[in-house]
């Protein structure tokens, strides 16, 4: 309760006792005594009403005075705020002077890579430009502060030169390495150790390199390709790619390649026309033959979820005619889809219309990689693993040639490994 309630309650109450007393008296009711005890009553409680007015007003005195004691103590530390403001603020333009030069750079490396042509050593004074940003601050603060240090600023322009000078050289080495491992990924092998680099004096240029590289270095540590054996290691790393996770890419042509075999399996003589023209392909993968009938296959391994729509039917359907229009008259084409996952109804229909024959939910299943070919010219039998030069160039179908599961397989039926990898 409030002292404004308490305040207006004794008024009340005496006011009240006043009437009393005044009635009494009139009525001759009360004697002296009985009005004394009004009266006595009425001063109470007004003594008691003035005493918790006092009470209160020294209570907000009282928290006034607090209120002051803190007001002082903030103002005490205004000076110091003002400061922390002040070097926050000093902070901040730094920033954004830092945010500026960034996006001045930014938009002269945007210009430099729109251009049809840019070279290595204007990329890498560009980015040593980015990275002494804070030499240009440092110099700008130096000659801008009230008492300006000239020779200070001087000395850090000086070094920034000699630093931008290094960074420079330093860029260029980097950028130029990575093109080189970019474009040629099999030096990636040879740029660990300096006997490893010596090694690349053997070779007279990179397409000598490039055919005596031994693409198994990709799926074998150092050690592994040192210590085992040719078989071994050829096995091993053979095994490792097929472990390994595959891109999409890698995955549809292995897909192909299964796809491929199992016709093979069927006495079919396969084209692996997707695997060796790749863009060029025109959505025929496979091209597998039997006297006259030829079937121009097209294989889709994709994601679960997702589902083959018409679209695609009309594309083979249309491949595929193209196909027959380049063969003799007697040669009978047969359009085939096969797919891992499903056909929409509507894609159904449409197949089944323009006689397509679809094979959805075949899944992949383990089969062997190994290419063991006769070469025709010297009947030397040579066999190709999945990551070898040439193994998407060699074709399987003459006599005595199959694909084998372990290098052990091809090993025992005659087969070596070539010794050019990208043909022999």
């Amino acid at each position: 309760m409030s002292w404004k309630n308490i305040g207006r309650i004794c008024a009340v109450l005496v006011v009240v006792l006043l009437f009393i007393f005044i009635k009494k008296r009139s009525m001759d009711l009360f004697e002296l005594d009985g009005n004394l005890i009004l009266i006595f009553l009425s001063l109470t409680f007004s003594i008691i009403g003035l005493f918790y007015f006092l009470y209160q007003k020294i209570k907000v005195l009282k928290i006034l005075k607090d209120e002051n004691l803190y007001l002082k103590n903030e103002n005490k530390q205004l000076p110091e705020l003002n400061k922390k403001l002040g070097h926050w603020k000093s902070s901040n333009e730094k920033i954004t002077e830092k945010h500026n030069r960034l996006a001045v750079n930014y938009e002269n490396l945007k210009k430099i890579f729109d251009r049809e042509f840019f070279n290595i050593e204007a990329i890498s004074s560009l980015a040593a430009d980015i990275k002494l940003i804070d030499f240009d601050a440092s110099i700008k603060f130096l000659t801008e502060k009230k008492q300006p240090a000239f020779k200070e600023a001087k000395r850090i322009g000086e070094l920034k030169t000699e630093t931008k000078i290094q960074k420079e050289q330093y860029h260029q080495m980097l950028y130029k390495y990575e093109a080189l491992l970019n474009t040629f990924p099999e030096l990636t092998k040879y740029t660990d150790d300096f006997k490893s680099i010596k090694e690349l004096k053997d070779f007279s240029n990179i397409e000598s390199f490039q055919e005596n590289f031994d693409r198994t270095r990709y799926y074998l540590s150092d050690d592994e390709y040192l210590q085992l054996s040719e078989d071994e290691r050829n096995q091993m790393a053979l095994d490792n790619y097929c472990k390994n996770r595959k891109s999409n890419w890698q995955i549809g042509r292995d897909y192909e390649m299964y796809c491929g075999w199992r016709y093979a399996q069927n006495n079919f003589k396969v084209q692996y026309f997707g695997i060796e023209r790749k863009l060029s392909d025109l959505g025929r993968d496979l091209i597998a033959i039997k006297g006259d009938n030829h079937f121009v296959i097209q294989c889709k391994y994709w994601s679960k979820e997702k589902v083959i729509h018409e679209k695609y039917i009309f594309q083979h359907f249309g491949t595929s005619k193209a196909y027959g229009f380049e063969q003799p008259k007697n040669i009978n084409v047969r359009p085939v889809f096969i797919t891992n996952i499903k056909l929409s109804d509507t894609a159904k229909r449409f197949a089944k219309e323009l006689k397509i024959e679809v094979k959805e939910l075949y899944e992949m299943e383990e089969f062997p990689r190994i290419k063991c070919n006769i070469n025709k010219e010297n009947n030397t039998k040579i066999y190709h693993l999945p990551f070898d030069q040439q193994y998407d160039r060699t074709q399987i179908y003459l006599q005595g040639e199959f694909f084998a599961s372990t290098v052990k397989e091809a090993v025992d039926a005659g087969f070596r490994r070539a010794f050019r990898y990208r043909g022999d």
